[in-house]
């Protein structure tokens, strides 16, 4: 029963593999012939298709995981191949836990298939975290087009600055933020990017810092910014009864692009 469970949930997952990874595999079509001689048992199909199925979702990790702009499809690929490998890994622990009581395989295999299970949940702890860092991106750019509407609902506000300031004073605003609390500002947009593009704005000379700005570190970067006459926008939330994405824009307002000089949404 186990084994005609595990034959179908390969198959379905063969089948949502990318166009890539479903060409032929000329070792699994060498196993297949063996099953249908007689020549390998109907556990051998099943082991080779695992395995495929495997090399997928690790392949997807890698190029996903890995990628300094991730495509906004990507996004769930990456959250299943991750997912993906840990239920793998986990019926092979299930599996080798069996063998190992019915005295099959020695129980050095159950300690693979354990080590194997924790790498599986590392790599998929890591796409989550992306993914949520990705989230949070997007909501932090959907605040920049409902400016106004937040401002009305004292939920952002903004500090005009100097004429004459300057980006490089940031090091200095970086340097004392370091010096009080032991890590650098935490960033998440340094300049113009694919997503901010890809929603009409140019973000070219801008900088998103992921800190609420009522928070103690918030407040400390505004006090900063306001002391170097840096402009900058508090956002407390991104848009209303929808969703929240707190953070301070450094420097103006992001300048509108025409819509043909936008760029497809990439992270």
């Amino acid at each position: 029963m186990r084994a005609c469970a595990w034959i179908v949930g390969a198959a379905i997952g063969l089948a949502s593999l990318p166009a890539a990874n479903a060409q032929a595999d000329p070792e699994l079509e060498r196993v297949e012939n063996l099953v249908r001689a007689g020549a390998l048992p109907r556990r051998a199909l099943v082991e080779a298709q695992t395995e495929r199925l495997k090399r997928g979702y690790r392949e997807t990790l890698n190029r996903t995981l890995l990628s300094e702009t991730l495509e906004k499809g990507e996004l769930k690929l990456m959250l299943d191949a991750a997912d993906g490998l840990v239920r793998i890994a986990r019926e092979n622990l299930d599996l080798a836990m069996a063998r190992v009581e019915a005295g099959v395989i020695p129980a050095r295999r159950l300690q693979e298939a354990k080590d194997e299970l924790a790498g599986a949940e590392r790599q998929a702890e890591l796409a989550n975290t992306r993914a949520d860092l990705i989230r949070q991106m997007e909501r932090m750019v959907a605040a920049e087009t409902y400016l106004q509407e937040l401002e009305d609902e004292d939920l952002a506000y903004r500090f005009e600055g100097f004429d004459d300031y300057e980006l490089a004073m940031l090091e200095e605003v970086g340097d004392m933020y370091r010096y009080t609390f032991g890590s650098s500002p935490p960033v998440s947009a340094d300049g113009d990017t694919h997503l901010h593009r890809s929603m009409g704005l140019d973000h070219t000379g801008r900088i998103d810092v992921a800190l609420h700005p009522d928070s103690d570190e918030g407040m400390f970067l505004i006090y900063m910014l306001e002391s170097l006459g840096i402009p900058y926008i508090a956002f407390r939330s991104a848009v209303p009864g929808q969703s929240t994405g707190p953070h301070i824009h450094v420097g103006p307002p992001s300048e509108r692009i025409q819509p043909d000089e936008t760029a497809p949404a990439s992270y």
